[in-house]
């Protein structure tokens, strides 16, 4: 069994324990009338007006098709490592449990991410942030590498108090894992 193969099995295995995440994280937020009503019905929990909030990880498990995923891929236009495609399409956008928020990214959305925050256009994407990593600060990140015309397999923590210079992504990043499936097996097993 690959380390991704494994890694979707804990992550099924982990379903039913719990996330606490902050509410505006979530599209269906609203965050002018602050309102969680959408998100919470969606997420199968009781109402609240608390802006963090707790939830089964499994209430984010949200399959992504192989050609949606395909599609993005062909817009960014950089290929995507394989680890990340497989675990998007067996759980789409998914949150574990654990400490440090890690919510996996679809690759629109964390090209944004990685646009809005660490690569301005019109740099060239020599990155990709897939979620949030708030182990020992927030604002952190874990994502990929560019290696030519491809993201590299291997996990990077992204420090975003580093990420300014003209250094390029060597200054605020470090190798924390030789693949997603290695890093989430780490992760969940960290968390026990």
């Amino acid at each position: 069994m690959s380390s991704i193969e494994i890694a979707i099995e804990t992550i099924r295995s982990v379903g039913d324990e719990y996330c606490e995440n902050q509410a505006y994280i979530f599209p269906d937020y609203d965050p002018i009338e602050c309102d969680a009503t959408a998100l919470c019905d969606r997420l199968g929990i009781p109402h609240t007006d608390d802006i963090i909030i707790r939830y089964p990880s499994n209430r984010t498990f949200s399959p992504i098709d192989a050609d949606l995923i395909a599609q993005q891929e062909a817009e960014i236009g950089i290929t995507l490592p394989q680890d990340y495609k497989t675990l998007l399409e067996s759980f789409g956008e998914v949150h574990l449990p654990g400490h440090a928020n890690v919510c996996i990214n679809s690759p629109t959305i964390a090209v944004n991410a990685t646009r809005g925050y660490w690569v301005a256009e019109p740099a060239p994407l020599t990155m990709l942030a897939i979620s949030k990593y708030n182990d020992t600060s927030d604002g952190d990140a874990i994502g990929f590498l560019r290696d030519d015309d491809r993201f590299g397999d291997a996990v990077f923590k992204f420090d975003h108090e580093l990420i300014y210079g003209d250094n390029g992504p060597a200054k605020c990043s470090t190798q924390i894992a030789d693949s997603l499936g290695d890093f989430i097996m780490r992760y969940l097993a960290k968390k026990k």
